[in-house]
């Protein structure tokens, strides 16, 4: 496993009115929220990256209108008949 370290001045953890855990919780949340969102981490791996449930993860992304399933018209199309709803 490997760690990265940010630093934050004194001066901006002020102004944020946050600690450093709330900051990188939160920081971390809109990462997952964004890499999953480009598709470059599946549901569970963008839930595990910020240390959430997948119930949780999935709130997470309604808040931010992220769909959940991402299906092109012609995927979703050629899904629902193969199995038989079209």
């Amino acid at each position: 496993m490997q760690q990265a370290a940010i630093t934050f001045s004194d001066d901006l953890l002020l102004s944020l009115n946050m600690s450093v855990n709330e900051i990188v919780s939160s920081m971390r949340k809109e990462y997952a929220a964004k890499m999953y969102q480009e598709g470059k981490l599946t549901l569970g791996q963008a839930a595990e990256f910020c240390g959430m449930c997948l119930y949780d993860f999935t709130a997470l992304l309604a808040v931010q209108d992220i769909p959940v399933i991402n299906y092109d018209p012609e995927d979703l199309d050629r899904e629902l008949l193969s199995i038989g709803v079209l």
